[in-house]
Protein backbone atom coordinates (compact mmCIF):
# COMPACT_ATOMS: atom_id res chain seq x y z
CA UNK A 1 0.00 0.00 0.00
CA UNK A 2 2.78 2.48 0.86
CA UNK A 3 4.37 1.82 -2.52
CA UNK A 4 1.13 2.74 -4.25
CA UNK A 5 0.76 5.92 -2.20
CA UNK A 6 4.35 6.96 -2.91
CA UNK A 7 3.87 6.35 -6.62
CA UNK A 8 0.56 8.28 -6.64
CA UNK A 9 2.16 11.25 -4.90
CA UNK A 10 5.07 11.11 -7.32
CA UNK A 11 2.68 11.19 -10.27
CA UNK A 12 0.72 14.13 -8.92
CA UNK A 13 3.80 16.16 -8.03
CA UNK A 14 5.11 16.25 -11.60
CA UNK A 15 3.70 16.39 -15.10
CA UNK A 16 3.94 13.47 -17.49
CA UNK A 17 6.47 15.47 -19.50
CA UNK A 18 8.60 16.10 -16.44
CA UNK A 19 8.44 12.41 -15.56
CA UNK A 20 9.74 11.48 -19.03
CA UNK A 21 12.48 14.12 -18.72
CA UNK A 22 13.54 12.60 -15.39
CA UNK A 23 13.57 9.14 -16.95
CA UNK A 24 15.98 10.40 -19.61
CA UNK A 25 18.25 11.85 -16.93
CA UNK A 26 18.04 8.71 -14.80
CA UNK A 27 19.06 6.49 -17.73
CA UNK A 28 21.72 8.92 -18.91
CA UNK A 29 20.26 9.40 -22.40
CA UNK A 30 19.44 12.59 -24.24
CA UNK A 31 15.99 13.43 -25.55
CA UNK A 32 17.39 13.33 -29.07
CA UNK A 33 18.73 9.83 -28.51
CA UNK A 34 15.40 8.63 -27.12
CA UNK A 35 13.51 10.15 -30.04
CA UNK A 36 15.87 8.44 -32.47
CA UNK A 37 15.62 5.06 -30.74
CA UNK A 38 11.81 5.04 -30.64
CA UNK A 39 11.57 6.52 -34.15
CA UNK A 40 9.60 9.70 -33.42
CA UNK A 41 10.46 13.29 -34.39
CA UNK A 42 12.71 14.96 -31.82
CA UNK A 43 10.51 18.05 -31.83
CA UNK A 44 7.43 15.95 -31.05
CA UNK A 45 9.10 14.41 -28.00
CA UNK A 46 10.29 17.87 -26.95
CA UNK A 47 6.72 19.21 -27.11
CA UNK A 48 5.49 16.29 -24.97
CA UNK A 49 8.22 16.84 -22.37
CA UNK A 50 7.43 20.59 -22.23
CA UNK A 51 3.70 19.80 -21.87
CA UNK A 52 2.87 21.58 -25.10
CA UNK A 53 1.38 18.44 -26.59
CA UNK A 54 -0.43 15.42 -25.17
CA UNK A 55 1.28 12.09 -25.19
CA UNK A 56 -0.27 9.85 -27.87
CA UNK A 57 -0.93 6.18 -27.19
CA UNK A 58 1.59 5.16 -29.85
CA UNK A 59 4.41 7.26 -28.41
CA UNK A 60 3.51 6.22 -24.86
CA UNK A 61 3.83 2.53 -25.78
CA UNK A 62 7.21 3.14 -27.39
CA UNK A 63 8.49 5.09 -24.38
CA UNK A 64 7.26 2.44 -21.95
CA UNK A 65 9.09 -0.24 -23.92
CA UNK A 66 12.28 1.83 -24.15
CA UNK A 67 12.38 2.61 -20.41
CA UNK A 68 11.01 -0.84 -19.38
CA UNK A 69 7.99 0.73 -17.65
CA UNK A 70 4.88 -1.21 -16.61
CA UNK A 71 2.36 -1.43 -19.42
CA UNK A 72 0.07 1.59 -19.58
CA UNK A 73 1.93 3.60 -16.91
CA UNK A 74 2.39 6.79 -18.95
CA UNK A 75 -1.14 6.75 -20.35
CA UNK A 76 -2.62 6.22 -16.88
CA UNK A 77 -0.46 9.00 -15.48
CA UNK A 78 -1.58 11.46 -18.13
CA UNK A 79 -5.25 10.47 -17.70
CA UNK A 80 -5.06 10.79 -13.92
CA UNK A 81 -3.49 14.23 -14.16
CA UNK A 82 -6.21 15.31 -16.60
CA UNK A 83 -8.90 14.19 -14.13
CA UNK A 84 -7.22 16.02 -11.24
CA UNK A 85 -6.88 19.17 -13.35
CA UNK A 86 -10.54 19.03 -14.40
CA UNK A 87 -11.73 18.61 -10.80
CA UNK A 88 -9.49 21.42 -9.64
CA UNK A 89 -10.88 23.77 -12.29
CA UNK A 90 -14.47 22.91 -11.33
CA UNK A 91 -13.76 23.42 -7.63
CA UNK A 92 -12.15 26.80 -8.29
CA UNK A 93 -15.09 27.85 -10.46
CA UNK A 94 -17.63 26.86 -7.78
CA UNK A 95 -15.66 28.65 -5.07
CA UNK A 96 -15.30 31.76 -7.22
CA UNK A 97 -19.08 31.88 -7.73
CA UNK A 98 -19.78 31.22 -4.05
CA UNK A 99 -17.41 34.01 -3.02
CA UNK A 100 -19.11 36.35 -5.50
CA UNK A 101 -22.46 35.43 -3.93
CA UNK A 102 -21.11 36.25 -0.45
CA UNK A 103 -21.50 32.60 0.57
CA UNK A 104 -17.85 32.56 1.64
CA UNK A 105 -17.40 36.13 2.82
CA UNK A 106 -14.36 35.20 4.92
CA UNK A 107 -12.43 33.55 2.06
CA UNK A 108 -10.89 34.66 -1.22
CA UNK A 109 -10.09 32.51 -4.24
CA UNK A 110 -6.43 32.26 -3.22
CA UNK A 111 -7.56 30.39 -0.10
CA UNK A 112 -9.54 27.72 -1.95
CA UNK A 113 -7.72 24.86 -0.21
CA UNK A 114 -8.76 26.25 3.17
CA UNK A 115 -12.48 26.00 2.39
CA UNK A 116 -13.90 22.74 3.85
CA UNK A 117 -15.50 20.45 1.28
CA UNK A 118 -18.64 20.14 3.41
CA UNK A 119 -19.14 23.91 3.20
CA UNK A 120 -18.65 23.88 -0.57
CA UNK A 121 -21.24 21.12 -0.96
CA UNK A 122 -23.84 22.75 1.29
CA UNK A 123 -23.35 26.25 -0.15
CA UNK A 124 -23.53 24.98 -3.73
CA UNK A 125 -26.94 23.46 -2.99
CA UNK A 126 -28.10 26.64 -1.24
CA UNK A 127 -26.75 29.34 -3.54
CA UNK A 128 -25.83 28.12 -7.01
CA UNK A 129 -27.92 26.93 -9.96
CA UNK A 130 -28.63 23.46 -11.32
CA UNK A 131 -25.73 23.46 -13.77
CA UNK A 132 -23.29 24.22 -10.94
CA UNK A 133 -24.83 21.51 -8.75
CA UNK A 134 -24.35 19.04 -11.62
CA UNK A 135 -20.68 20.04 -11.76
CA UNK A 136 -20.37 19.48 -8.01
CA UNK A 137 -21.37 15.86 -8.58
CA UNK A 138 -18.34 15.53 -10.88
CA UNK A 139 -15.83 16.34 -8.15
CA UNK A 140 -17.32 14.71 -5.04
CA UNK A 141 -18.61 11.15 -4.57
CA UNK A 142 -22.40 10.96 -4.57
CA UNK A 143 -22.31 9.20 -1.19
CA UNK A 144 -20.31 12.09 0.33
CA UNK A 145 -22.68 14.70 -1.09
CA UNK A 146 -25.71 12.86 0.26
CA UNK A 147 -24.12 12.53 3.69
CA UNK A 148 -23.45 16.28 3.86
CA UNK A 149 -26.97 17.05 2.69
CA UNK A 150 -28.52 14.71 5.27
CA UNK A 151 -26.42 16.00 8.16
CA UNK A 152 -26.44 19.72 7.38
CA UNK A 153 -29.57 20.45 5.36
CA UNK A 154 -32.19 17.70 5.52
CA UNK A 155 -32.47 18.18 9.30
CA UNK A 156 -33.48 21.85 9.00
CA UNK A 157 -37.25 21.19 8.96
CA UNK A 158 -39.59 23.76 7.41
CA UNK A 159 -36.78 26.30 7.02
CA UNK A 160 -35.42 24.55 3.90
CA UNK A 161 -38.25 22.15 3.15
CA UNK A 162 -38.95 23.06 -0.48
CA UNK A 163 -35.26 23.06 -1.40
CA UNK A 164 -34.73 19.75 0.36
CA UNK A 165 -37.73 18.17 -1.38
CA UNK A 166 -36.26 19.18 -4.74
CA UNK A 167 -32.82 17.83 -3.81
CA UNK A 168 -34.26 14.57 -2.48
CA UNK A 169 -36.29 13.90 -5.62
CA UNK A 170 -34.05 15.29 -8.35
CA UNK A 171 -30.57 14.33 -7.12
CA UNK A 172 -31.14 11.28 -4.93
CA UNK A 173 -34.28 9.74 -6.45
CA UNK A 174 -36.05 9.56 -3.08
CA UNK A 175 -39.69 8.55 -3.24
CA UNK A 176 -42.08 10.33 -0.84
CA UNK A 177 -39.48 13.01 0.01
CA UNK A 178 -41.64 14.71 2.64
CA UNK A 179 -41.93 11.51 4.67
CA UNK A 180 -38.22 10.91 4.22
CA UNK A 181 -37.34 14.40 5.45
CA UNK A 182 -39.70 14.12 8.43
CA UNK A 183 -37.99 10.86 9.40
CA UNK A 184 -34.51 12.38 9.07
CA UNK A 185 -35.54 15.35 11.21
CA UNK A 186 -37.07 13.10 13.90
CA UNK A 187 -33.93 10.97 14.02
CA UNK A 188 -31.82 14.10 14.35
CA UNK A 189 -33.96 15.49 17.19
CA UNK A 190 -33.96 12.14 19.01
CA UNK A 191 -30.18 11.98 18.72
CA UNK A 192 -29.85 15.48 20.17
CA UNK A 193 -32.22 14.63 23.03
CA UNK A 194 -30.38 11.40 23.77
CA UNK A 195 -27.08 13.24 23.79
CA UNK A 196 -28.46 15.97 26.08
CA UNK A 197 -29.93 13.37 28.46
CA UNK A 198 -26.67 11.47 28.62
CA UNK A 199 -24.72 14.68 29.21
CA UNK A 200 -27.04 15.79 32.03
CA UNK A 201 -26.91 12.35 33.57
Amino acid sequence: MNGFVDKYNSVMNQSTGKYIENLCAKHGVSQSAVAREINVPRQLLSYVIRNKRELSLQVAIKLEAFFSLPEGELVKMQALQAVVKRKREIKEDLCRKLIANIAFWSYDISAIDEIPDDEIIESTFRVLDLDDIDLMFEIYPRKRIMQVWRERMAVQGDYMKMLNIMIAMYYFGIQNPEKYLDRIEREHINKLLKHATGFNG
